[in-house]
Formats: C-alpha cells, sequence, structure tokens
C-alpha cells in the first residue's frame, strides 16, 4: 500500500516523466523470485490502465512496456533458477521472510502441470514470484518455457491493464453523471459493508436482523450524499427547495404557527441537551454502562459532524423565516440531532415495554418526534426542504454505524468473559 499511495501521491508532470519507467521496473521486479512477494504487480498494472483512460499515459505504450517488463523479469527468474537452483532459496529466502512451503508448493506445479504453472501461475502472487525460477532450476526447457513465457505474459498484462481502463471508464462516467460526493459514499458504503462481512464471517455476532441496520445505513449514506451533490450541482432538488420554501407561507395561521414553534423549541439546543442529560442519568443510575457510552457517543459524534459538514457546505438560510434563525442551513441541526436522540431513546429502551402495544406506541411516537420536528424547520421556512432531508439522512447514517459497532463491541466483551 505504501508504493501505491507514492505512485497515487505523484503530480502530473511527475507521473509524464516517471511513469513508464515505474510501469517498468515494477513489472520486471514482480516476477523476480523473493523481490516479488513484495510488489503489487497486478496493482501496478492496473494503475497503467487507469492513468492510461484518464489520458495521463498512452495505452500502447502502457501495454508494450508492462508486457516487455513481464517477460524480463521471468527471464531474470529463470536464469537465476538455472544458474544456482534450490540453494540460491535456501540462503536467501530467510531475509525475505519466505518459508520453504512456498517454495515446495510451486515446484510440485510446476512438475505435474508445466505449462499451467507458467501461464497461469502468473495470475497468482504467490507462484507468479517462484515459477520462473523453479522453471529454471527444474531444467525446463528454454524455448518451451520462453513460448508460454510470451503467452502468459501477454494475457497477463492485457488483463490487469483491462481491468485498470475499466475502471478508469467507469470513474469517467460515476463522476459525470453521479459526482464526487456520490462516488466517495459508494467507497464508504464498500468499506462498512467489507468490514461487516469480514467481522461476522469471523465471530457470526450479528443477529438476522443486523442486515437491516446495515441496508439503513447505507441507503442513508446515499441518500444524503445525493442531497448534497445536487446541492452543489444546483439540480433539481434545489429547484424543489424554492418551491416549498416560497409555497409554505400558504399554510401560516396564528394558531398553528404557535403549535409549529413549541414542536421546534423541543429540538433545539437547550431541550435536546436538557433531555440528553436526563436520559444519561437515568443510564448511569440503572448502571447500563455500554448503552450511556452508545448515547454519549451519539450526541456528541452527532454534534460534531453536523457542525463539521455545515462548515463545508455554508449554505444559507430561506429569506423570510417565520422566526429567526443564525448559521448555516445544510444540513438541519434540528432534523439530525432530534433523529439521533429519539433513535437512541427507542433503542435503549425498547426492550424495558413488554406490553407490545405500548411498544407500539412508544416506537411511533418516538419516531413521529423527529418527524414532526422536521417539518416544524420546513413550516417555519428557516431550512431548505433538502436541508431537512439530508439532516435526516446524515442522522440516521451515524446512529446505524453507532449501533453496529456497539454489537461487535459487546458480544465481543461478552465472548471473552465466556473464555
Amino acid at each position: 500500500m505504501f508504493i501505491i499511495n507514492q505512485i497515487l501521491g505523484l503530480s502530473l508532470p511527475e507521473l509524464h516523466h516517471w511513469g513508464y519507467w515505474i510501469l517498468l521496473l515494477f513489472s520486471i521486479f514482480e516476477s523476480s523470485p523473493l523481490f516479488g512477494l513484495f510488489i503489487p504487480g497486478q496493482t501496478i498494472a492496473a494503475l497503467g490502465g487507469f492513468f492510461a483512460r484518464m489520458g495521463i499515459l498512452h495505452l500502447t505504450k502502457v501495454v508494450a512496456i508492462i508486457y516487455v517488463g513481464a517477460i524480463t523479469g521471468d527471464l531474470i527468474g529463470y536464469s537465476l533458477g538455472r544458474r544456482y537452483g534450490h540453494n540460491f532459496i535456501t540462503k536467501y529466502g530467510k531475509y525475505f521472510f519466505f518459508k520453504e512451503e512456498y517454495f515446495e508448493k510451486t515446484k510440485k506445479l510446476m512438475n505435474d502441470h508445466t505449462i499451467k504453472a507458467l501461464i497461469l501461475g502468473r495470475f497468482n502472487s504467490l507462484t507468479r514470484a517462484f515459477a520462473p525460477f523453479i522453471a529454471g532450476s527444474s531444467q525446463i526447457g528454454f524455448l518451451k518455457f520462453m513460448i508460454c513465457n510470451l503467452i502468459g505474459g501477454f494475457l497477463w498484462t492485457v488483463c490487469f491493464v483491462s481491468i485498470g481502463w475499466i475502471f478508469g471508464e467507469s470513474y469517467r462516467f460515476a463522476e459525470k453523471y453521479m459526482g464526487r460526493i456520490i462516488i466517495i459514499a459508494f467507497i464508504i458504503s464498500i468499506l462498512i459493508i467489507y468490514g461487516y462481512k469480514w467481522i461476522n464471517k469471523r465471530k457470526h455476532i450479528f443477529a438476522k436482523y443486523q442486515p437491516y441496520t446495515l441496508v439503513l445505513n447505507i441507503a442513508s449514506l446515499y441518500v444524503f450524499a445525493k442531497m448534497a451533490e445536487d446541492l452543489i450541482g444546483k439540480e433539481m432538488v434545489t429547484n424543489w427547495d424554492v418551491i416549498v420554501s416560497s409555497k409554505v407561507n400558504l399554510l401560516w395561521n396564528p394558531v398553528l404557527n404557535q403549535i409549529v414553534i413549541f414542536i421546534t423549541d423541543l429540538g433545539s439546543t437547550f431541550s435536546i441537551a436538557s433531555l440528553s442529560l436526563i436520559l444519561l442519568g437515568v443510564l448511569i443510575y440503572k448502571k447500563r454502562w455500554y448503552h450511556s457510552v452508545l448515547f454519549v457517543a451519539g450526541m456528541f459524534g452527532g454534534l460534531l459532524l453536523e457542525l463539521l459538514t455545515k462548515s463545508i457546505f455554508h449554505r444559507t438560510r430561506p429569506l423570510n423565516g417565520l422566526i429567526a434563525e443564525t448559521g448555516y442551513s445544510f444540513p438541519s441541526a434540528h432534523a439530525m440531532i432530534s433523529l439521533i436522540y429519539f433513535s437512541l431513546l427507542l433503542y435503549v429502551f425498547k426492550d424495558d415495554i413488554k406490553n407490545i402495544y405500548l411498544k407500539s406506541i412508544f416506537a411511533l411516537g418516538c419516531i413521529m418526534m423527529f418527524l414532526l420536528i422536521g417539518f416544524s424547520r420546513i413550516y417555519l421556512n428557516v431550512h431548505w426542504f433538502s436541508d431537512v432531508i439530508a439532516g435526516f439522512a446524515l442522522g440516521l447514517f451515524w446512529i446505524t454505524l453507532l449501533i453496529l459497532a456497539y454489537k461487535v463491541v459487546v458480544l465481543l466483551r461478552e465472548s471473552k468473559r465466556r473464555e
């Protein structure tokens, strides 16, 4: 990863100047014994294809240089194998953390299936580094080796350069039609899904309903990214913002105005902070330490996330609000923080209510509270419609992410106690 990061950190002029040399050197070393274990040759080849698609490098030159480098590296490995044989690995392998079993496994494959080992073995990071060397030490004929080398090198080069090219095409399409924020959200989603599967495969700690939490997490992240991307691109969602903002005053009347102002005050910083202290006090009194930590992380983390997001987008509020508000508009803090608070309230205490009807009323009440608070911000014309949707989405993403993390921590601690 360090090597890849260094390459990606190069400027465009540096890539133009050094890119082909980098591809040549790494494609040579990735086929060399011992060194090949540490060279991410497949990734380097894919990067070459990616840079070619982005117009930084020329595709024909990328394919030719990687192909020549791959063949040259195999020839070096084959020559070393014919001259020094098994003694080379035995003497120097320990300095590269090389295990004898790697050598024996590749040697057995070479003796049983020479052509497969030389052609298909190139696509495996383990056999790729030792197949040419073992072919030489096993006295495989040079002509036979060279034919397999030319075919295998060509297939390997075309395969991984094509992968990079296709990814570059997808990136250009995604950047054009989806936007960079959604691409970032997509990458984050993949990491979350991969982490979920990796943990569950080894620990089996997620219950059957947890995938629904994961789906909510990914979906809410996408919705927020879409709102943010459309805000930047001045697309349809902002047109809806203008329409809603211009029509909402038709609903205003003195009685309803006072009711909505009371509702919006329930989601104010003072009200949520007061309710949070009460809930935290109850949790500490009941010695529910895990829930206490979850609650503190949810509220403080959500607040920091909301402040950070507002500082990035700097969106101004609608004009002619029914009440005076200051600060940036996107996303709605009332919508986001109220969703986090009432979701935590529901999650922490839902199992304490045994009666199914009372539990349903409690759940519906929690959901209605943050929905009403979000609606109040639109009604009062102190937030755009998309501000509230983005606040709900970001709050839902944060709380579902915390709940998944909470399940991991609690169940891992319980498993350690049982051990």
